[in-house]
């Protein structure tokens, strides 16, 4: 798998430089061994990315690293790559296309149905809105298992990128069809007019929305 194979090589890049971080430690703190502060920093951004890119914000990788790897000691440092290691360990045992991936289509199914009793209560409003947000978390996931970024950098911070640039990059990797690309415009602007509770938007189009997202789960794996 070509994209498992180029995550396992970004996470050694990444271990890489967190040795080389750890090699300029100085013994000037008996209490405390420093790094270089710079590289340290550096080292911190990129695997918080990575993480963030590769497993969610959310998971224990992400926020143990976040929480853990905040100063530039060398015991800090140490923390990050044993962080890393196993990040790495894990990729090795097939997470992206197994346990991420089940849990994942569960919770968006359920998400789904959450939709679809919400519109049999006539709230076209939340149903609209919920299943926005089950297309832009598959989308999110689904670029995410294909390898590309999720995320923009802007001034060094990792701005999480907006479900149409998502469903565009999708597209020009043709990960998703120009049939895919043009549902997904529709569907999203479909869903901002539900959640703005315009009244153009019927109990019918959400309904067949919610029906066509069920089939874009099933046939865009991840």
């Amino acid at each position: 798998m070509k994209n498992k194979d180029e995550l396992l090589t970004q996470a050694e890049t990444l271990i890489n430089i967190g040795e080389k971080v750890l090699a300029t430690e100085s013994s000037e703190s008996q209490l405390k061994p420093l790094v270089n502060e710079k590289n340290f920093h550096d080292f911190r951004i990129s695997a918080l990315s990575y993480l963030s890119r590769v497993f969610g914000e959310s998971s224990n990788f992400y926020q143990a690293f976040r929480t853990e790897v905040t100063h530039p000691t060398s015991s800090r440092t140490r923390r990050g790559l044993g962080l890393l290691d196993g990040a790495k360990r894990e990729l090795q045992g097939d997470w992206l296309s197994t346990t991420q991936g089940a849990l994942t289509r569960n919770i968006l199914e359920e998400m789904l149905q959450l939709a679809e009793n919400q519109l049999e209560q006539e709230n076209r409003g939340a149903a609209a809105s919920i299943t926005g947000a089950v297309v832009e978390l598959h989308l999110r996931y689904l670029c995410q298992a294909r390898g590309l970024s999720i995320h923009n950098e802007i001034q060094g911070k990792a701005v999480p990128k907006k479900v149409l640039q998502l469903a565009g990059d999708g597209y020009k990797k043709k990960i998703l069809s120009r049939q895919d690309n043009k549902a997904v415009v529709s569907w999203i602007e479909l869903c901002k007019d539900g959640a703005e509770g315009k009244d153009s938007v019927t109990v019918k189009q959400v309904k067949a929305m919610i029906r066509s997202v069920k089939v874009f789960l099933a046939t865009m794996r991840y």
